[in-house]
């Protein structure tokens, strides 16, 4: 196929420096990509802060600066492949490689919102989801699709098989490009990028497909999780990078695209779709940041547990502090303001009554004038006029940051 260059540099796809060269009479049009993509990342280093600080869970944390790092990602290799147009086949590599593994993990932060593989299969034990969820309206004429363990493992791997699928296309482009026999954007059926694009096509379908399933079969259990906005954040980019992508190539394959100095209709298709991905990104990346910061049912119980224990605890041991004594002559309170232990450190608080208000047992069964160490000494016995009670008691203080100990 014989292609027209209307582009005042001399080769299809320009370097660098040729590009910014052509461009440094509109410089300040393409340093609005790089300022949103700056954006971006430091608030991506923000949300790392935040998830840090406020989800105790290791695991959840990673799932989460996992999907979230994907939207600095893209914007970053696009950013490099729109200032270094020969580098926009490894970069969209790159950026569709880790889409592809951000899929998996999306579907490993469902699974963690149950609480791990077992509770989810029990909790969807016995439900049933159809095969035609919109817009794959063409699977109806299959059975209905059974949760059990064998039907995840097949929605795993239909996500898993996409960056597999991408891995090896990219490895046999690369070799036959060295070997002049792959020409991007060719639409001519004798090149093989007709074949690579279609391949492509259907292994984002079957990815999109199982991950379709998988957050229908889900979001009916997980209640107060906002799953679905989770789940538009993460599929709305396998969407619009895989559509536009195509779309753009084809466009510029068959001169749809104007043919304008100083850059060629491939070239040029390669910048619209590169300066689309970063605003794209930036937008979608805010709506996330709002999206999986807000705090999770799993979250707020759990805090409302262990405040309830703690509080739950401190009562049990202050419990004794305000026990009413019974006597004769009416109710006795314990409390002693000589002494008590208040502090902040202590877990308790100890009060000491007076102990003429105890009716302590009479002694028995030993020596007169021998009294034991913290025994009453009996008013009845001969000799004795007293009406008070001595006490010997050894009290041993003892300051710790958890107890104290009489």
């Amino acid at each position: 196929m014989v292609r027209s260059n209307c582009s005042w540099i001399g080769s299809e796809i320009p370097l660098s420096s040729q590009f910014f060269s052509a461009i440094k009479d509109e410089l300040w049009l393409f340093l609005i990509p790089a300022g949103l993509a700056l954006i971006l990342l430091g608030l991506f280093l923000e949300e790392v802060g935040f998830f840090l600080r406020h989800i105790p869970s290791s695991r959840r944390k990673r799932l989460y600066l996992w999907i979230l790092g994907m939207y600095p990602v893209f914007a970053l290799t696009s950013l490099i492949a729109l200032y270094v147009p020969r580098s926009s086949s490894l970069c969209n590599f790159i950026a569709s490689l880790y889409h592809s593994t951000t899929l998996l993990k999306f579907m490993g932060l469902i699974t963690d919102f149950f609480g791990g593989k077992a509770r989810m299969l029990a909790a969807l034990s016995g439900h049933q989801v159809s095969p035609d969820p919109f817009p794959c309206c063409c699977c109806c004429c299959l059975p209905m699709v059974a949760i059990n363990s064998s039907s995840r493992a097949w929605m795993m791997a239909a996500v898993l098989q996409l960056s597999v699928v991408r891995s090896i296309l990219f490895f046999v482009t690369l070799v036959l490009w060295t070997d002049e026999q792959y020409d991007y954007g060719d639409v001519d059926s004798v090149n093989p990028n007709v074949y690579v694009n279609g391949i492509i096509c259907v292994s984002t379908f079957v990815s999109f497909y199982g991950h379709l399933l998988f957050y229908k079969a889900t979001n009916s259990a997980l209640h107060g999780y906002g799953l679905r906005a989770k789940f538009i954040c993460v599929i709305v980019v396998l969407v619009l990078c895989g559509l536009q992508s195509g779309i753009l190539e084809t466009m510029g394959a068959l001169e749809v695209i104007p043919c304008t100095p100083p850059f060629s209709v491939l070239t040029r298709s390669q910048l619209i779709y590169h300066y689309c991905v970063i605003v794209e990104m930036f937008c979608i990346g805010l709506y996330a940041r709002h999206t999986f910061r807000k705090v999770e049912p799993s979250l707020v119980e759990d805090m409302e547990g262990t405040i309830s224990a703690t509080q739950l605890e401190k009562a049990v041991q202050t419990d004794n502090v305000h026990t009413m004594l019974h006597k004769p002559g009416g109710l006795v309170s314990a409390s002693n303001p000589s002494y008590s232990s208040d502090s902040e450190d202590s877990l308790c608080r100890i009060e000491h009554a007076p102990l003429d208000g105890f009716p302590f047992p009479k002694a028995r069964g030993h020596q007169p004038g021998r009294p034991e160490p913290g025994e009453p000494r009996s008013a009845e016995e001969p000799g004795t006029n007293c009406s008070h009670v001595s006490v010997r008691a050894d009290i041993n203080y003892q300051v710790s940051k958890d107890f104290t100990v009489v």
